[in-house]
């Protein structure tokens, strides 16, 4: 039901479950850059172009420019970040199917089918957790659809450091032969299958498999008035260790 999931769209508002952090919201105009709005933290421009792999992110007022091209990387690294990402598309009513909308593999849609007729995914990264919602903008239509990790049917397991040593990487290609964050229980409170993939921000290393509610417990932190339980006796941060460069003293690694 999409009564339970942790972010829904309603009425046109994003509405999270208590507990779960911020979420990016981006808008994919019918021309020109994608205008992302991210949860205000340091390191944001350096995220955008280190990680995301922007070369000149443009920021005005509260809202990143980006270039279309970034599209499918940055929902990638949204996800891995935030946990879910909001993507609100602009179609034009006369754009119609064609070859290359049947066979893309990535986010972006012109057409009238509204990304129903073709992979709205990265080769597997993400994948669409709640409804399209339409609203009528006169020449175009505009959804709002939730986008969260890719889930596992199969058995949750021990993570044994299947990526150690490989750098992070956003793009299809470099994450051609990794298997997905919730095939692994989380290496952190080893309480709930993993989502997404955390990685080392100082060193650019995968590190392991988290749950949502561990990669972000930074955000908010664990306490009540956050919606936020304090947070399982297992939770512990050796996974660190799995960034080649980390020696000793968590700090040394960054969140």
């Amino acid at each position: 039901m999409t009564d339970d999931l942790p972010v829904r769209i309603v009425d046109g508002r994003v509405v999270t479950a208590p507990g779960t952090g911020p979420v990016a919201l981006v808008w994919l105009p019918l021309d020109g850059q994608v205008i992302a709005k991210i949860p205000p933290r340091k390191g944001n421009r350096s995220w955008l172009h280190e990680t995301v792999g922007i070369r000149s992110p443009e920021f005005s007022g509260d809202r990143w420019k980006l270039p279309r091209s970034s599209l499918v990387r940055l929902v990638t690294a949204a996800v891995d970040r935030y946990g879910f990402i909001v993507l609100y598309r602009d179609m034009s009513r006369l754009s119609k199917c064609t070859r290359t909308c049947l066979e893309a593999t990535g986010a972006e849609c012109h057409c009238s089918c509204l990304g129903a007729h073709h992979g709205q995914d990265a080769a597997g990264w993400f994948e669409v957790v709640g409804d399209a919602v339409v609203a009528d903008q006169g020449e175009c239509t505009r959804t709002a659809v939730v986008y969260g990790a890719r889930g596992s049917d199969a058995n949750a397991v021990v993570y044994d450091g299947q990526l150690a040593g490989q750098r992070y990487r956003v793009d299809r290609e470099g994450r051609r032969d990794w298997p997905t964050a919730a095939q692994f229980m989380c290496a952190s409170c080893m309480t709930e299958r993993a989502s997404v993939w955390d990685h080392c921000h100082t060193h650019g290393f995968v590190r392991a498999p988290l749950c949502n509610r561990c990669n972000t417990r930074y955000w908010r932190g664990w306490r009540p008035r956050n919606g936020r339980a304090t947070h399982s006796r297992n939770l512990d941060e050796s996974y660190y260790r799995w960034c080649p460069k980390h020696i000793g003293a968590v700090r040394q690694c960054s969140a």
